[in-house]
């Protein structure tokens, strides 16, 4: 996991050289009083001289990230800059704004080449199946669990959640619930209806082919 941090941040700092930064030092620690306190992942400066102690998230940046970010720069003598993929809420955007820390949408500033265009869009692919194939899985597991069959049933034959707590019979009110605990149930997380009934459908078809080839052999 670190290695992969470290080129998250070689491609961040690639990013920031394109934007226009100068790439100064990296892993500079943050001390008061010869006493360690932090980390700053870059520290760059931009061509009117300016130095960012800039933080790199992989994810969205919530109000934490935005006091330590502020504070590791205060003690720096730098500007504070986080590049991510955005704020996880709106009170991570009220501070940011109030303390004056600036942050990079990677979603949005990110210019890829071709073949780093081909290299994100094969780790989502290799995300997004390694995701089927542990729910699948998990379905094979819990196949023979009546609530569970229910609840494929129920998802085969919806187009939304709400249907799929109707067929239950489920009301509106404890739907969310529901929700809560069929995802807990097959520890799927925050799966979308859609990818779910992908899951189910392969499953079936994984089912359907060793029943006729266990027929075969028979």
């Amino acid at each position: 996991m670190a290695n992969v941090g470290i080129k998250f941040e070689d491609y961040v700092a690639e990013l920031l050289s394109r934007l226009g930064l100068k790439v100064i030092s990296r892993r500079v620690k943050v001390t008061v009083n010869g006493v360690e306190v932090g980390e700053v992942d870059i520290v760059a400066e931009d061509s009117s001289g300016n130095k960012y102690a800039i933080e790199v998230k992989s994810g969205k940046v919530d109000v934490s990230a935005i006091r330590q970010a502020y504070v590791n720069a205060k003690v720096l003598n730098a500007k504070p800059l986080i590049v991510a993929r955005g704020f996880s809420n709106d009170s991570s955007r009220a501070l940011a704004d109030e303390l004056g820390v600036s942050v990079i949408n990677l979603e949005e500033a990110v210019v890829l080449t071709i073949d780093e265009l081909r290299t994100v869009i094969e780790n989502v692919l290799y995300e997004a199946v390694g995701d089927l194939i542990n729910t699948v899985f998990t379905l094979a597991i819990k196949s023979c669990d009546g609530k569970v069959r229910d609840i494929m049933n129920a998802v085969m034959s919806c187009n939304d959640w709400s249907c799929v707590c109707e067929r239950l019979g489920v009301n509106a009110d404890n739907c969310g619930s529901l929700i809560s605990d069929v995802r807990k149930e097959l520890g799927l997380g925050n799966l979308s209806l859609n990818k779910l009934k992908t899951a189910i459908r392969l499953y079936n078809l994984v089912s359907l082919l060793i029943n006729s080839c266990n027929r075969g052999n028979a």
